[in-house]
């Protein structure tokens, strides 16, 4: 309940040619739509030994994955389009821009609205140019998560104080009304073994409270990050989490009203519990 649109991950870069892969569904958008929702099909950068940087700076290759794009949203029914290019290097910057530029023609000539996945905003990544993307894109979306990752201390992936700074830092670029804050309904469970070693892994809400209660973790409400916490020992190692639960996304989601943005969204689908779509709209 609440949701209006679902973007699922059909398209990705095969070859600095331009060519993508591409599993998109006409079937699946047409029961989407009778369930009134829209769908953005997303396109992502993740295949690995394609160079996101030497794709893009080629007029010929843009042009490639933009008529591939426009083409297969026309032919399946899609909504829109949704872009997540991650870990762009600074030498990509111009051409990642000038890219969105070209796509935003082409869809809105089509009708289907673009979005943009973009990192909360630090220094290392100001050459995503959130300010320029507003002006191109439809909605630009904060990834508010990923604070801490694989390879960083153990702490929150998304603490309140950090999500909100990175809403405030994107307004100083981008409209509110063009800005939608993604939240996570993951958060990682945390192994520190005995001999000082971290490792993580990311689970969803279910298993996350299953662990907790497996283990007979207590949990408090830290109000610093604005989560709930729990730490346990086991099999030579201390195990921490930093719970993402019906509490810390009503906390979010009230950043969306507090300043105005367009909307909500999450990554995602699958990792949340039944009952916390209900907390989302009620905090809308």
């Amino acid at each position: 309940s609440g949701v209006n649109v679902i973007s699922p991950t059909w398209f990705y870069i095969q070859d600095t040619a331009g060519n993508i892969g591409n599993i998109a569904s006409a079937d699946y958008v047409s029961l989407a739509h009778e369930k009134g929702l829209k769908v953005w099909g997303l396109i992502d950068n993740f295949t690995a030994d394609v160079s996101t940087t030497d794709t893009l700076s080629q007029l010929a290759s843009r042009q490639n994955i933009i008529q591939q794009l426009v083409q297969t949203a026309l032919s399946v029914g899609l909504d829109g389009i949704n872009v997540d290019f991650e870990s762009l290097s600074e030498d990509a910057g111009p051409h990642f821009l000038e890219f969105l530029r070209e796509l935003s023609i082409e869809c809105h000539k089509n009708n289907l609205v673009v979005s943009v996945d973009n990192p909360v905003p630090e220094d290392f990544t100001s050459h995503y140019d959130r300010a320029e993307q507003g002006k191109v894109v439809d909605y630009v979306i904060i990834m508010g998560y990923d604070e801490h990752y694989v390879g960083s201390d153990a702490g929150s992936v998304a603490s309140l104080p950090w999500v909100e700074q990175g809403v405030k830092d994107t307004l100083s670029e981008v409209a509110a009304q063009r800005t939608i804050l993604a939240i996570p309904f993951y958060t990682r469970l945390w192994k520190t073994t005995d001999g000082g070693a971290l490792t993580s892994e990311a689970i969803g809400m279910d298993q996350a409270q299953q662990t907790i209660s497996d283990n007979g973790a207590e949990t408090y409400w830290d109000k610093k990050t604005s989560q709930n916490y729990g730490t346990y020992e086991g099999e030579g190692a201390t195990y921490q989490i930093w719970l993402e639960d019906s509490q810390s996304i009503a906390e979010k989601v009230k950043l969306v009203s507090k300043y105005g943005l367009a909307g909500v969204s999450a990554w995602k689908l699958g990792f949340e519990n039944s009952g916390i779509w209900q907390v989302i709209t009620d905090n809308l």
